[in-house]
């Protein structure tokens, strides 16, 4: 039997009754007894505004998730919030979407935070898991972990089958479709993202523009040049060139001078993407399948890390620079803010979740999605960085799943209510965004954002391999991939195996 912890909720529930200097759309909290109880339409359908899930009573139950992220990445939780003086709006939209589901079906949400230290499985998230499984405790309901912790729990055979539980649909608008559609696997579906969450779109990649360098430059078009679809590798490199000078006149390019673009490591990710390519995929039969050794996707990864790591122009701002000039790899070194914010770089490739960190910047800026392979592309594709993401599961052992279930699609709704607008009105286009035309840049980064699972599953570390090559300054990714390409098959060979398992076909 699990054993729950009851917190108090004295402290929510005087906090109800306050004014708060924040708000969804207006001034003050919103009562969430004022929120519509499920209702059916005249025909028999469910009414899209109201909550699908019957207003239940379940007796106080503790529902407990288990948080975790990496301590580089200023990740946010999806469960917790600040209450104290220094919350922010976000805060405020947690606390309100957690007291309405609170109050609909009589919970408590209680959460463990957790410091996530391993890119292959974390002894945090993966391995507390694990220990679950094995122990057959039901001490968590959910759990939003790194995407590397819940790929390995996934075939591991510890996770819950979500597509199996009865209470939860996932053609609901609050989950994100595209991330239903690319995480599942044999139709199994372990990890998920939605409204509940906005850490997976801030773990987009996009660019960010200068707009006081760009103008200085003559640089005027670059949203014409997205709404056109003429966004392109070729164009970036072409206006990157035009940025380039040693400011302080010592012959040596450092975090001293101007650039035309600051680039972050896992940008090679993004290359490939930007070519409609990815690291792997799904066959007609569900099978992960190798697809990064693709003629396209070594030209695509080769044409940027040419121009990133051979041009003048461009800057890897992982890295800290001595007293003699010479760089030395630093994956915290923050030098993505001092030389944005200084004025010294005309794009800065970073995850959006950075922007916000520019509130307080003089000068004005705006946001792009990564630039196209090609202009004959269709689309724009917008990276969801591997080591930024997490995901949502459920843990195997489950005291009523069918419950848990109900309690997430009640998540799911109010976030859909209160999450997801007070993430666009307030922090994006109160804080990060600076103008208007940025704001349907970030719907088509949102609409159209990659979901790797090679990225997530990492066969043979193939993926890491990329960045590796590029900090080491070398550019020969069809010979790395040939070396690497037996043993990453073989990995997803036995991933494949390990699902088919799980589904009952071995």
């Amino acid at each position: 039997m699990k054993q729950k912890r009851l917190r108090l909720t004295a402290l929510a529930l005087a906090l109800l009754t306050v004014f708060s200097a924040f708000s969804l759309l207006s001034c003050a909290k919103k009562d969430p007894a004022e929120t519509k109880e499920p209702s059916v339409s005249g025909d028999g359908t469910q009414d899209p505004d109201v909550c699908p899930v019957q207003k239940q009573d379940y007796d106080e139950y503790d529902f407990h998730v288990l948080e975790g992220g990496f301590g580089l990445v200023v990740f946010r939780n999806d469960f917790a919030y600040d209450d104290s003086a220094a919350s922010t709006v976000l805060d405020d939209a947690v606390f309100r979407r957690n007291s309405a589901v609170e109050e609909y079906l009589n919970i408590r949400i209680s959460t463990d935070q957790k410091i996530c230290k391993e890119t292959t499985g974390s002894n945090e998230g993966y391995g507390t898991l694990i220990k679950e499984k094995k122990a057959g405790d039901t001490n968590y309901d959910a759990a939003v972990l790194p995407a590397y912790d819940q790929t390995k729990l996934a075939y591991q055979d510890a996770l819950t089958d979500m597509n199996k539980v009865g209470t939860l649909d996932f053609s609901n608008k609050w989950w994100d479709q595209q991330a239903v559609g690319k995480l599942t696997i044999k139709d199994m579906l372990f990890f998920v993202t939605g409204d509940f969450s906005i850490d997976v779109f801030n773990s987009t990649i996009v660019v960010i523009f200068n707009k006081k360098i760009a103008q200085e430059k003559g640089i005027n078009d670059l949203y014409q040049l997205v709404n056109d679809g003429k966004w392109t590798l070729a164009k970036w490199k072409e206006y990157t060139a035009m940025v380039s000078d040693d400011l302080d006149g010592d012959n040596l390019y450092t975090d001293k001078d101007l650039y035309g673009a600051a680039v972050w490591d896992d940008v090679v990710y993004a290359a490939v993407h930007s070519a409609g390519e990815r690291c792997c995929d799904l066959d007609e039969n569900g099978d992960l399948i190798l697809t990064l050794g693709t003629e396209r996707a070594i030209s695509a990864y080769m044409d940027y890390v040419e121009f990133a790591l051979k041009d003048q122009s461009v800057i890897r701002y992982q890295q800290t620079f001595g007293a003699n000039g010479k760089p030395s790899f630093n994956a915290g070194s923050d030098l993505e803010y001092k030389l944005f914010q200084n004025d010294q770089a005309l794009f800065l490739f970073t995850w959006l979740g950075v922007a916000d960190k520019f509130r307080d910047m003089n000068t004005d800026y705006g946001i792009l999605p990564v630039f196209k392979y090609t202009e004959d592309q269709k689309e724009y594709y917008n990276t969801v960085a591997p080591y930024n993401a997490r995901f949502l599961a459920m843990p195997y052992h489950q005291e009523d799943e069918n419950r848990t279930g109900a309690i997430l699609e009640t998540i799911g709704f109010y976030s859909a209510q209160m999450i997801t607008p007070a993430f666009y009105e307030k922090t994006l286009y109160g804080a990060t965004v600076r103008d208007e035309e940025s704001r349907p840049m970030l719907e088509m980064i949102r609409e159209h954002r990659v979901f790797d699972l090679g990225y997530f599953y990492q066969p043979a570390s193939i993926n890491k391999k990329l960045i590796l090559l590029f900090r080491a300054n070398q550019t020969n990714w069809a010979s790395q991939y040939a070396a690497l390409e037996s043993a990453a098959k073989r990995q997803l060979d036995n991933i494949n195996a390990a699902f088919d398992k799980i589904r009952g076909d071995a």
